[in-house]
């Protein structure tokens, strides 16, 4: 038996939950059109979750195959975790084979051709899912995805291992900075998430002080708002235990049809309300 990744806890149910409310929104809101349905989850993992007190759950990607898309990707670098999966998919998911393309590779390299396919053209819409492992996301991932103007993305931002990376002196070793940019995908955060203290005294050189939670959770918002046509403004902040922050889940939509626009909205407006 293939062993269930080991991570999460009640934020994993809620972040897995939220996703799939919406598919099953999706699914059920473009059933009668006449759009060919894509899902995408860009690290897929092993099919299933373990959590803190035992509890096996279905994964992002076991939980997609259960609704009607006509085409699903997903994409996993981990070489165990890719063959659970796709073990996971042979038995429960046959049926569905012709229409899965299970790829181990990096999803920053997979998804770099994603806007060179005319998804719209070609009546494709689609859903993704960005889950990434601590900070391996890069934000030129999101710009190829809204070039699409086809999908909309649930990402899990990875709020607390960023803002470990952000001390509140505002010294950043050089490789660090190097990889905020690159999951920022700007590089204007510095002066956005700090700003000139108001601790100094007469006696002491000007520093810098960062901004507060809600300060960091503003900035990841409009950042997205620059790349997508479309952003809910309620992400929510999913936290763990001991109230402290760990992950900020955003929805981004990509069509720049008002009509896409107002239904995305509609739905995942409702969901994040919900956590």
């Amino acid at each position: 038996m293939n062993e269930p990744q080991r991570f999460g806890d009640f934020w994993t149910v809620q972040k897995l939950d939220a996703v799939e409310k919406y598919l099953e929104f999706y699914t059920t809101a473009l059933k009668k059109q006449s759009f060919k349905l894509c899902y995408i989850d860009a690290f897929s993992g092993s099919g299933n979750v373990m959590l803190k007190d035992g509890q096996v759950i279905d994964g992002s990607a076991i939980r997609a195959l259960k609704y009607p898309f006509d085409q699903y990707y997903f994409f996993e670098k981990d070489k165990k975790f890719y063959d659970a999966l796709l073990n996971k998919i042979h038995i429960s998911f046959s049926d569905k084979m012709d229409h899965i393309r299970l790829i181990h590779g990096d999803c920053n390299d997979l998804l770099l051709g994603i806007d060179d396919f005319s998804w719209m053209a070609n009546k494709w819409r689609g859903v993704i899912f960005l889950d990434p492992y601590a900070m391996d996301l890069s934000w030129l991932c999101l710009e190829n995805i809204s070039r699409t103007k086809a999908f909309d993305v649930w990402y899990l931002f990875p709020f607390s291992a960023v803002n470990r990376n952000l001390p509140n002196s505002g010294e950043i070793r050089p490789a660090n900075e190097n990889i905020l940019t690159k999951i920022f995908g700007s590089a204007d955060w510095k002066s956005k998430i700090y700003t000139e203290s108001r601790q100094q005294t007469i006696f002491e050189e000007p520093g810098l002080e960062k901004v507060p939670v809600d300060g960091l959770k503003q900035y990841v918002l409009s950042r997205l708002k620059d790349t997508f046509y479309t952003v809910a403004p309620n992400p929510a902040l999913l936290k763990n235990e001991k109230n402290s922050p760990l992950f900020l889940l955003c929805f981004a939509g990509s069509n720049p049809s008002k009509a896409a626009q107002e239904l995305s909205l509609k739905g995942a407006k409702h969901i994040l309300e919900k956590i």
